[in-house]
């Protein structure tokens, strides 16, 4: 009997990375790749759904080419994904219609406030956990089928399929055959409500979103369905698990127990704290959200977000090119005795929990005639 592996993909906002893991869960091979950041306007941020999906594929034949695992030993593949970000995809073709629009993304913030305005605010902290904010899903979605009557048509013939990334990598590993996502990617819709583990009618309506481009909603553990053959991944491995970065984070931290806490620095900056089966409300600028769905429950988290964390070390590497590499951050950062006075706020796309400005950008105050590189 040989070895059986899981295959892990975690398609981040930044880049994939690719993971293969023995069942002692040893780190059998690892492989990634960034991908390209696209910025029409101020404060917008989208991605090509077809680019990250042409990634991963490129990054499965090159770990198993790396690695020189029989693929047939391959016993399950799971998906972890940058959360929010909106991809919308023809269902025939397999094709996304539009960018898709990332959870960096501040260009529903006008219809936030629209909202907020219309006294809404409470029925969407009451049902998803979330503030209204353009962080979130499904004001995205609504964007863009607003902006295109001929979508909306589509969308509302069941043409068309909506998905956060975990859905069109799912869909696209299983050949078209599934259109899910798991309890935890649900939360973060605006449009799924938290306490009747439901798509909410009311919120549907509200923000004009059809029911017919909507995923299934599954637990974070279980068969979805089975790979078609990609390149050197064979057909018939089964796709067994899904959850959002950060509550997989949660989960891989081992914060199984209510109380427990995590913080991930990656694009972004999260903190979570797992609360069990109860679902704890805090109205000072967290937000309540599933954790993940396994056996049929749901375990929820208190979440604080900051969107920006090593996102600032790329914008210096990539923007400013004050560095040229990320790791040169560190060397700069001991070669000084202080920051000099000068403090850089990164609110770049707004700013998170718990303030939630979504006009707020960034900021470098402190800057003397003595302030250097």
């Amino acid at each position: 009997m040989g070895k059986n592996y899981v295959l892990a993909i975690d398609q981040g906002t930044t880049g994939t990375t690719v993971m293969m893991f023995d069942e002692q869960g040893t780190v059998a091979g690892r492989v990634y790749k960034s991908f390209k950041q696209h910025y029409p306007k101020p404060g917008w941020v989208e991605h090509d759904a077809a680019e990250i999906w042409q990634g991963c594929r490129e990054l499965i034949d090159e770990i198993l080419e790396q690695t020189a695992i029989d693929p047939k030993s391959i016993g399950a593949i799971g998906i972890t994904n940058q959360r929010e970000t909106v991809v919308l995809w023809d269902r025939a073709t397999g094709q996304p219609v539009a960018p898709a629009i990332v959870w960096q993304c501040r260009r529903t913030a006008p219809m936030c406030d629209q909202m907020r305005a219309d006294g809404l605010t409470s029925v969407f902290q009451e049902k998803t956990g979330l503030v209204l904010d353009a962080y979130f899903s499904g004001t995205k979605l609504k964007w863009l089928l607003d902006r295109d009557a001929d979508l909306r048509a589509r969308a509302e013939r069941g043409e068309l399929a909506f998905g956060t990334i975990d859905s069109w990598l799912i869909y696209n590993l299983t050949g078209g055959q599934v259109h899910v996502t798991d309890y935890s990617n649900a939360s973060r819709t605006l449009l799924f409500n938290i306490s009747s583990l439901k798509w909410d009618d009311e919120l549907l309506e509200i923000l004009d979103v059809p029911r017919a481009v909507l995923p299934e909603v599954r637990s974070s553990s279980e068969v979805y369905g089975h790979s078609v053959e990609l390149g050197s991944l064979p057909a018939g491995i089964p796709v067994a698990g899904a959850a959002g970065d950060q509550q997989a984070a949660l989960f891989g931290q081992a914060c199984f127990s209510p109380g427990m806490v995590k913080a991930t620095f990656g694009t972004g900056a999260f903190i979570l704290m797992n609360t069990g089966d109860k679902l704890v409300r805090f109205d000072q600028g967290l937000l309540t959200t599933i954790a993940w769905g396994l056996d049929g429950k749901v375990q929820y988290a208190l979440e604080g977000s900051v969107f920006v964390a090593g996102a600032a070390v790329q914008w210096l590497r990539d923007e400013l090119q004050l560095i040229q590499s990320a790791s040169e951050t560190e060397e700069l950062a001991l070669s000084v005795p202080d920051c000099n006075g000068v403090y850089l706020v990164p609110a770049f796309v707004g700013l998170g929990a718990p303030y939630w400005d979504a006009y707020a950008r960034g900021t470098v105050v402190g800057l003397t005639r003595g302030s250097n590189r």
